[in-house]
């Protein structure tokens, strides 16, 4: 049986940035893959904070477009025009992005296995083993003293361990296609067009966009919809290279820790709950996580207690983010067409755009929130949201 200090399983970004840091402390890691190559057939917008690449020493090669010109169109297609001072943020081509962050895995003595599924998990008292079936169907044993789950929205080995598996989803559509005027970043709203949430559409380098949604609803119906609707000519490109959907988990997990072994990214439920986005949170909290199995094993101690630091760390960086951007997204969804217009026709005379050009944090936005609340509260729906969110706004 193979043997290592710590077995990362799922080599998405924050699996990979894990398995990185503690590499570089000098562990022997191995990192194990479902897929046959790291980065294939990522379903990801793929947009960042442009501040990710300094926070975190990241490659700029993967960067395919910088997004500072976005335009609004509300349910009745008004309109808005926003451009940010300065850009606000990257849309990454995935497969390199992920790539790039193999490579740094690779280069600090870490091994990456593709093509390799971990089928189960088992704690002892003096390591965790996993069985794991390779792309001929055999099986085998690896063992190590703890393991990271990076699985993404697989949380079959978290509900096996005991750890919190999200109860709430939201349902993400997307596609990749040509069409003209694919280099402007767009964002719809409105009940028939997302019901819950928002669609939009995302350059993606050479003349194509990644159109997509989130809703509670049927994605790909909706999705259909929108091309039909605001996307002329595209839905038979669309059609052919085929519409993919993907869960979207929201909400705070009580348990992403325990005996030997830790979740981190969206396994964790470290994502967006304003856009589903997740990139720059798992980074974050796999620093955070490779911080605390560092210090495990210089105690040469892996129980509950010692892993608990982590769970402490990462919620008091994104909990109130989390819980304000659940919050709000949920009331917003309660927002009729009409509603969503009037805010529209709001912000061509009123003093939201300059709130949003001051506060605007591209993964931080609990700022914006309660700003923009403020600015509202005027109106009866946003006075309400407000009161509701009040005791987060200090905590």
């Amino acid at each position: 049986m193979k043997k290592a200090d710590v077995i990362v399983v799922g080599a998405g970004p924050s699996g990979l940035r894990t398995a990185a840091r503690l590499a570089g402390a000098g562990l022997e890691v191995r990192v194990l893959e479902k897929k046959p190559r790291v980065g294939a057939c990522v379903l990801c917008t793929g947009i960042v904070g442009r501040e990710v690449f300094d926070d975190f020493g990241l490659d700029r090669s993967p960067i395919v477009e910088e997004l500072r010109r976005v335009r609004l169109v509300s349910p009745f297609a008004t309109e808005l025009i926003y451009e940010h001072p300065r850009p606000f943020a990257c849309v990454v081509d995935r497969e390199r992005f992920d790539g790039a962050l193999a490579g740094s895995v690779a280069a600090a003595g870490a091994e990456i296995v593709c093509n390799t599924r971990v089928e189960d998990i088992d704690v002892r008292p003096d390591g965790v083993e996993v069985s794991v079936k390779d792309e001929a169907g055999a099986v085998r044993r690896e063992g190590a003293a703890v393991a990271v789950l990076a699985t993404g929205v697989d949380f079959g080995l978290q509900k096996k361990l005991g750890l919190s598996s999200p109860r709430d989803f939201l349902k993400g559509a997307q596609v990749e296609c040509s069409f003209p005027g694919a280099d402007m970043t767009t964002l719809f709203f409105g009940r028939d067009i997302a019901p819950g949430a928002f669609a939009w559409s995302v350059p993606a380098g050479d003349g194509r966009a990644r159109i997509g949604l989130l809703t509670r609803k049927d994605p790909k119906a909706c999705l259909r919809r929108l091309l039909d609707r605001s996307f002329d000519g595209v839905r038979i490109t669309a059609e052919q290279s085929g519409i993919r959907t993907k869960p979207v988990a929201q909400g705070l997990l009580a348990k992403t820790s325990g005996d030997r072994v830790l979740a981190v990214g969206e396994a964790a439920g470290q994502t967006k709950t304003t856009t589903g986005g997740g990139i720059s949170y798992g980074l974050a909290c796999a620093d955070l996580a490779a911080d605390v199995i560092r210090e495990c094993f210089d105690r040469s101690s892996f129980g509950p207690a010692g892993l608990a630091a982590y769970e402490r760390r990462w919620k008091a960086l994104l909990q109130k983010e989390i819980l304000v951007g659940q919050c709000t997204r949920r009331m917003c969804a309660r927002l009729s067409d009409g509603r969503i217009e009037s805010l529209f026709q709001l912000a061509r005379t009123d003093g939201i755009v300059p709130i949003i050009r001051d506060m605007a944090d591209f993964d931080r936005h609990s700022g914006l929130i309660f700003a923009l609340l403020q600015r509202l509260s005027f109106m009866k729906f946003f006075r309400d949201v407000k009161d509701r969110l009040g005791p987060m706004s200090l905590s």
